[in-house]
């Protein structure tokens, strides 16, 4: 049986078409397989696709994709992730109305209704001990309230907020730079899986995908 995100990864493998686009085709169209089976007038007439890309909309993706989505959908069915798209309903509401909203995200642990009242708190990775004092200060304080804190598993600021969420029992996010199988920095997988068990690690990129500076 195929499954539901086969669509979703194979339009991402298609070259030169950007979150922006992908975005407005799903908006027009409903779903990838929709998409796909549009005729080039269909696709050209909403403005962004080029004949150039309306032809490699319906060509077959590379033999290199292909294995690539085999890996991830073998992953999924493996328990190792989820891949949320734009139409699911814990797909994080304020995030899809960016200009270019992530068509894909990747996530560990497990994102809830809740977390829509989200606070991003970000920071230097060479952030001073008072200022990392104070971020988990005010991470903690704004946890218990009920945010969940969202940042982004950097060194220095970024893991004081996760830290400070949790030190209150409260629900941290945290945004990758790379593929969801990698943890970035490495000493920092300790810090993940408490992040895991009380909130969700995400990420717009595909599987094997390096950091991201």
């Amino acid at each position: 049986m195929t499954s539901p995100l086969q669509g979703w990864l194979e339009l991402l493998a298609v070259k030169g078409l950007g979150p922006v686009t992908y975005s407005r085709l799903i908006n027009r169209f409903g779903s990838p397989e929709a998409i796909r089976s549009s005729n080039a007038h269909a696709l050209e007439s909403i403005g962004e696709i080029s004949p150039s890309l309306a032809r490699a909309l319906h060509q077959p993706i590379s033999t290199d994709a292909q294995d690539q989505i085999a890996k991830e959908l073998q992953a999924v069915q493996d328990g190792r992730f989820s891949i949320l798209t734009l139409v699911d309903a814990l797909y994080p509401s304020r995030l899809k109305t960016i200009t270019d909203p992530p068509p894909l995200l990747w996530c560990t642990g497990q994102l809830q209704d809740r977390d829509q009242h989200a606070l991003a708190v970000v920071g230097s990775r060479k952030g001073s001990h008072i200022g990392r004092t104070f971020t988990r200060q005010l991470s903690g304080d704004l946890a218990a309230l009920g945010f969940t804190i969202v940042s982004g598993l950097a060194r220095g600021i970024d893991a004081a907020a996760h830290e400070g969420a949790l030190a209150t029992s409260g629900r941290t996010l945290a945004v990758l730079g790379c593929g969801i199988d990698r943890t970035y920095p490495p000493e920092h997988d300790p810090l993940r899986q408490r992040i895991e068990q009380h909130g969700a690690v995400l990420s717009e990129f595909p599987m094997g995908t390096p950091p991201h500076s």
